[in-house]
């Protein structure tokens, strides 16, 4: 855009660096404004020290929960769909099993057994007291009794978790459905079944989520991990949301550097309302690692040439003329435009 003439005193004996060189270049009030030029003072301000990363917002693992049914069969009734609210206990969906009665069906068998078992161990005791049987015979009803009162132990702990009504149970009244039973309040979040379905134990078949203590999960990648700490504070954006910049602060920092991505997790506790959050939704966040006073410029007023960076500082000679002299320098922090 201009001519610069570089200047050297008669009397040097030394040809000067390039970075040294006094370089000015001399403008005219028509040229300064033909080129829209801008002078401004050296300021003192707060320049902060950041961190860019990315995640999405999740919550604590006790705040998600997933579903299975611990047992196979048909699925005959849906409760809630995916968005719905609901509250721990409450029933999600039932299944018609044959399994199920299965195991009711031994439960009550083996409690025959283990009745039986009993007397016969009792009157085995007696027996042995009165030396009418020998001691093999005696600790043969005693194992006998013992293996059964197990395994009817096993399968009342299996029907105590598919939620077994033991008061019509133990009077000879099988129960066909099992009810899925909503472990903690939330809302729904995924739902993989339809009626009629056949399913296993192995299936998820609801997953739902808890919105309390959401919070901001980042990865910071190898290179910036140390300058991480407890208690910065982060600024984020949600681009679904087109939100504007939400605050929160550091509150846990990871340790364990993953292999694949080499970035360790950050925990960010959000300051203000979440209401309008959900699970999963993208941030792109920066944390404030240092935040300082220090003399500043525009990042405008900086010029590069051949590596080197450059300000000019403004003297004026006449009122014809102002005079603009090179000046290296070196920068540090880079912070909203200074």
């Amino acid at each position: 855009v201009m001519a610069c003439s570089g200047k050297q005193e008669s009397n040097s004996t030394e040809q000067p660096s390039e970075v040294n060189k006094s370089v000015s270049v001399e403008l005219t009030p028509d040229q300064i404004a033909a080129l829209k030029l801008q002078s401004g003072h050296i300021t003192k301000r707060n320049v902060s020290d950041i961190v860019q990363a990315n995640g999405y917002l999740d919550v604590p693992p006790q705040n998600k929960a997933v579903i299975n049914p611990m047992i196979n069969g048909y699925v005959r009734k849906v409760n809630f769909l995916v968005g719905d609210n609901v509250k721990k206990g409450q029933t999600m969906a039932e299944l018609e099993s044959m399994d199920f009665i299965d195991l009711q069906q031994q439960y009550l068998e083996l409690m025959a057994k283990a009745s039986f078992l009993k007397e016969e161990y009792d009157r085995q005791i007696l027996l042995r007291e009165e030396n009418a049987i020998s001691k093999k015979k005696l600790l043969t009803a005693k194992a006998d009794y013992q293996v059964t009162k197990a395994t009817l132990e096993g399968v009342r702990s299996k029907l105590r978790l598919l939620g077994a009504n033991f008061k019509t149970l133990d009077e000879g009244t099988f129960e066909t459905m099992v009810s899925l039973i909503a472990p903690i309040s939330g809302s729904v979040k995924k739902l993989n079944i339809v009626t009629g379905e056949y399913v296993d134990s192995k299936e998820e078949l609801f997953e739902i989520v808890n919105p309390d203590h959401l919070h901001l999960e980042l990865s910071v990648y190898e290179k910036d991990m140390y300058k991480v700490k407890k208690g910065q504070k982060v600024m984020f954006q949600l681009p679904s949301l087109h939100s504007s910049i939400i605050e929160g602060e550091v509150f846990l920092v990871g340790q364990d550097l993953s292999e694949d991505k080499r970035s360790i997790n950050v925990h960010v506790h959000i300051s203000g309302d979440e209401s309008n959050f959900s699970v999963g939704m993208y941030a792109n966040a920066t944390i404030v690692t240092s935040d300082k006073s220090t003399f500043t410029l525009p990042i405008t007023a900086i010029v590069t040439e051949g590596g080197q960076k450059y300000v000019f500082k403004k003297e004026a000679i006449t009122s014809e003329k102002t005079a603009y002299h090179q000046i290296p320098v070196t920068t540090g922090i880079e912070s909203d435009g200074f």
